[in-house]
């Protein structure tokens, strides 16, 4: 489908995401010449009003459609963000009377963070009730999906530190680029370990250089290390021996007596035995990721994970028995082939595990991943099926006692829905909430890993970059240390 935006440059960007909510593969036209269609948009101020007045004209005949789209600025959002906003609103009003489809329970939040929204409206105090009519109103969301960002981000509040907390203190990300095999949907960094274990060994070297390059300078400042997450790829899948460097070099360099959060993704249960987690165990992880994403054989096996629902039962107990007690479990709604029935299978056995920590991942087909470009050979569920399997999942957590306490979006959704991390009061991983909603600085060691660093003032950000290439990693690491250190220095003067 190819579209021609007619309007100001800044409308112009904010509107493609809209357009490919009913397009997904949108191509945007420079001209309408040769466009399927084109949408003409006209902002102004109307008596305080912010007014987005829209047409859709279709190349090829059929009717001009308009609707004209109105709303108020609330308060401290900028005029241009106003109309930007108004603006979306129009283009998905027209395009759900051109397709006569509905635009889904998201309505115009397009973002990964609809959270961050909701923290600037409670940072000025906003009452709840009117917080959720809002979003409704202005934002164009479900009833069910206002109700469940006031409620993720109002639980997140006490974790959050506020301006002049917040540069005391960072959170650490280790990114280990190797995994067993590569599952179809993935599109992170995950070498396997088959074809490249030539380079586990000069990129741990690498990692050790980066933490404690790093770590020496954070001592060095008195930063508190809040939290610490070792994710990838697979982490566990790296040789004892090697995974047991990692995690002194964490000890030594990068722990605080502030730090009272560790997690490892032990993601892949066929990476996971006595030794393994007894050396986790024996460095401090108080949180370990178990990720089944399926129980139901056949599943994994068209997925590409070697591993069956007894290895996840038989790693649960394993981990239980060396005294883990904060265990997260990750599980994807709309896998290949599965459907409500799939679902139920899957959650009836992950009830008797009793996991801390649900984090409920609706399948996103990923640029890079072979789903995307193998997608004709997979059954996907439809969007209201995703949606039905996702509130199934909702109610089975919160039946296990589990409040959500963070919330992202990523493009290319089934039923363009969301992930969400739910865990028992207490178990809330407070490195994903810090992650997510941009309220401290992030470190990213390790390959293909990203750093965020954080102004307190107005929560602006920069973030930078490893590459995700291990080589390109081991090669360049003084380089990156260099980068990361001239940057905390630069952040400790603030």
């Amino acid at each position: 489908m190819n579209v021609h935006l007619d309007c100001q440059e800044d409308l112009v960007r904010a509107c493609h995401d809209i357009v490919r909510v009913f397009y997904p593969e949108a191509i945007f036209a420079a001209a309408p010449e040769g466009a399927d269609f084109s949408v003409r948009l006209e902002p102004r101020i109307d008596e305080g009003l912010v007014v987005v007045e829209g047409a859709l004209l279709p190349a090829r005949g059929g009717e001009r459609l308009a609707f004209t789209a109105s709303d108020e600025r609330y308060p401290g959002e900028a005029r241009h963000n106003a109309q930007k906003r108004v603006a979306k609103l129009a283009v998905k009003a027209l395009l759900e009377r051109y397709t006569i489809r509905e635009a889904g329970p998201w309505g115009i939040l397009t973002g990964i963070r609809p959270t961050k929204i909701v923290h600037r409206m409670l940072d000025q105090d906003w009452p709840g009730e009117r917080l959720e009519l809002f979003l409704h109103k202005s934002y164009a969301l479900s009833a069910e999906k206002s109700h469940l960002l006031r409620e993720v981000a109002e639980l997140q509040r006490s974790f959050l530190h506020t301006g002049e907390e917040a540069g005391k203190f960072v959170s650490v990300y280790i990114g280990i680029p190797f995994c067993p095999t590569r599952c179809v949907y993935c599109s992170f960094p995950a070498y396997g370990l088959e074809r490249y274990r030539a380079w586990v060994e000069p990129f741990v070297a690498a990692l050790l250089e980066e933490i404690q390059g790093v770590g020496r300078v954070l001592k060095e400042l008195g930063l508190e290390v809040e939290t610490i997450y070792i994710g990838g790829g697979t982490p566990t899948s790296l040789p004892v021996d090697k995974l047991g460097q990692i995690l002194q070099a964490v000890d030594e360099w990068l722990k605080t007596p502030g730090t009272w959060e560790f997690t490892v993704e032990a993601g892949r249960p066929d990476t996971i035995n006595a030794e393994v987690l007894g050396l986790m165990r024996g460095h401090g992880v108080s949180r370990l990721s178990i990720n089944p994403q399926s129980m139901n054989p056949q599943t994994l096996k068209a997925i590409g994970r070697a591993h069956s629902p007894g290895d996840v039962v038989r790693a649960m107990g394993l981990a239980r028995n060396l005294g883990f007690t904060n265990i997260n479990m990750d599980l994807i709604i709309g896998l290949p082939g599965e459907g409500l029935e799939e679902i139920r299978q899957t959650l009836e056995q992950i009830r008797v595990l009793a996991p801390e920590n649900i984090t409920v991942h609706t399948l996103a087909i990923k640029r890079a991943s072979s789903l995307k470009e193998q997608r004709g050979d997979y059954t996907l569920a439809e969007a209201g099926e995703v949606s039905g399997m996702l509130n199934l999942t909702y109610n089975e957590a919160r039946e296990a006692g589990m409040r959500p306490y963070y919330l992202y979006r990523q493009k290319q959704m089934l039923g363009h829905l969301e992930n969400v991390g739910f865990a028992k009061p207490g178990y809330e991983c407070v490195y994903n909430i810090q992650m997510m909603e941009e309220r401290q600085t992030i470190l990213g060691l390790g390959g293909g890993s990203g750093s965020k660093w954080v102004n307190p003032a107005g929560w602006s950000l920069e973030a930078s970059y490893n590459p995700k290439d291990p080589r390109n990693y081991f090669e360049r690491v003084e380089e990156l240390i260099g980068r990361k250190v001239e940057k905390l220095r630069a952040l400790s003067c603030r």
